[in-house]
């Protein structure tokens, strides 16, 4: 992924994907990947999700060790435009690890 995606990935929500503006607040969260899923060698890029019951891909920033996300304890940071997209964003990713964690 080129800067100029990352850069573009970091003011998109990753919920609606619409751009966020530079002079409106962003929303984010973190959260932890399953055990099974080494992000070591994506730590500092985007990578994306699928999720299956949304049928939709989304974005998420892996940290990089020693990043108070890290330090915090999350794997992942999710970018919204709102904190109605974050919320929609944690419910379906709730959805998502309850569904499967289940298999």
């Amino acid at each position: 992924m080129t800067k100029k995606q990352t850069n573009r990935l970091l003011r998109t929500c990753a919920w609606c994907n619409q751009d966020i503006p530079e002079n409106e607040d962003a929303y984010g969260f973190g959260a932890k990947a399953n055990r099974a899923v080494d992000l070591s060698d994506k730590e500092g890029q985007f990578v994306s999700l699928n999720l299956a019951l949304q049928d939709k891909t989304i974005f998420a920033f892996v940290p990089s060790r020693s990043s108070t996300a890290d330090i915090e304890g999350y794997d992942l940071v999710f970018i919204t435009c709102s904190e109605n997209c974050a919320q929609s964003l944690k419910d379906a990713l709730d959805l998502e690890r309850d569904v499967f964690d289940e298999e």
